[in-house]
């Protein structure tokens, strides 16, 4: 049973955010802090990032605003807080989306114009319920030796915290690529050879504390106000020749979506409407050890860090924006094909040594549709 000391925190931070995000409605004048101005550029022509908040121009003072701060240090930024980010142009990335309701911790960069430097660190709720916390412990995952004889080492320290790098480069104002990488650090305390860089280049997973993804993010602007887009992430990719003892555990998961939109205007609205496809392989954002496994709790819940609907899926979303500087409508229809396994189907389960159900969607599969509408003012 969770102890009352325990419940206490949980109630504070959330009345916290609570009141963070209900006066976090500030115009912004020097920070884009949701897609309109993205929306705003694709109708210009021009090819702005996608990730948000993100500074629109720089002033080298240091605001406060409800829940975070912001510093420039003209080219350097950085912001530190509880905010709400988003790192693509699809409606549902697949590797670091608007799907988390806010995240915890610090962003900033440099920028160049055509070339971008960001970063970040994000803190998670590292509770784990009591069979959690004996998995995550638990050293003899199919034989991995990397963890054998830890037992007294600090693996299941209650700590969880994601970094993510990215390059980007913005060519001709109309064609924007980015290289991503994602470290998840998870079972101790992270610490600087965590937050480097280039961790995607070395097998650090052996340590049993890191679990990296790629991630590859592009968009072009063939004429002004049209934009198609696209996202790739691999958690993992067995090479057969190489790594044929490691298809019991580790199996290839990759994530990608396509899209494309048309950006319009009036008076006083940008109109987007726009299609995209999604595939998200079947083992995608699982893990044997709870603290290493892509998702972050929030009320107890477990989210996807990537995809908003969890792994093994494939499907399209049709979806209409219209939004200004102070109101911002959406409406979707999406429909998947959604196959037998989710992030709660044990790592150890015995399908996942069908090599070609990974691409999914694997097994019976049944249809997943939703629309939805919604709106925000004042943001």
């Amino acid at each position: 049973m969770m102890n009352m000391e325990k419940v206490r925190k949980i109630v504070t931070l959330q009345t916290l955010v609570l009141i963070f995000i209900l006066f976090n409605t500030k115009g912004f004048s020097e920070i884009t802090t949701n897609e309109v101005y993205l929306l705003s550029s694709i109708y210009a022509g021009k090819d702005f990032t996608n990730i948000t908040p993100y500074p629109i121009n720089s002033n080298d003072e240091f605001e406060v605003y409800p829940g975070f701060f912001y510093k420039s240090f003209d080219p350097l930024w950085l912001i530190g807080g509880i905010f709400e980010t988003n790192w693509s142009d699809l409606e549902r990335g697949v590797y670091l989306s608007d799907s988390l309701p806010y995240v915890t911790g610090f962003m900033g960069g440099y920028d160049a114009g055509s070339m971008r430097i960001v970063s970040a660190m994000y803190f998670f709720d590292p509770y784990l319920t009591e069979e959690e916390l004996e998995r995550q412990k638990d050293t003899s995952f199919d034989g991995n030796s990397d963890r054998s004889g830890l037992e007294d080492f600090g693996y299941c320290d209650p700590s969880k915290t994601l970094f993510i790098h990215r390059l980007e480069f913005n060519l001709f104002d109309r064609v924007r690529l980015s290289l991503n990488e994602l470290n998840l650090i998870g079972g101790k305390y992270p610490d600087l050879s965590d937050a480097n860089p280039f961790g995607i280049a070395h097998n650090n997973l052996g340590e049993g504390f890191s679990n990296n993804m790629l991630g590859v993010d592009a968009s072009i602007i063939p004429t002004n106000g049209w934009q198609i887009y696209g996202q790739f992430a691999m958690d993992d990719f067995v090479v057969p020749d190489t790594e044929e003892g490691a298809t019991d555990y580790k199996p290839t998961a990759f994530a990608w979506g396509v899209g494309t939109r048309l950006v319009g205007k009036t008076s006083k609205y940008y109109i987007s409407p726009k299609i995209e496809y999604y595939k998200i392989y079947t083992w995608m954002y699982n893990q044997w050890a709870p603290y290493l496994k892509y998702t972050a709790k929030y009320n107890e819940e477990d989210i996807p860090i990537g995809f908003d609907y969890g792994n093994d899926m494939e499907g399209y979303l049709i979806g209409l924006d219209i939004a200004n500087e102070t109101t911002r409508y959406k409406i979707t229809f999406e429909h998947y094909l959604k196959g037998e396994i989710n992030l709660e189907t044990p790592y150890d389960d015995e399908r996942k040594e069908d090599v070609e159900g990974w691409p999914g969607p694997y097994g019976e599969t049944t249809p997943f549709i939703k629309i939805s509408f919604s709106f925000e003012v004042g943001f």
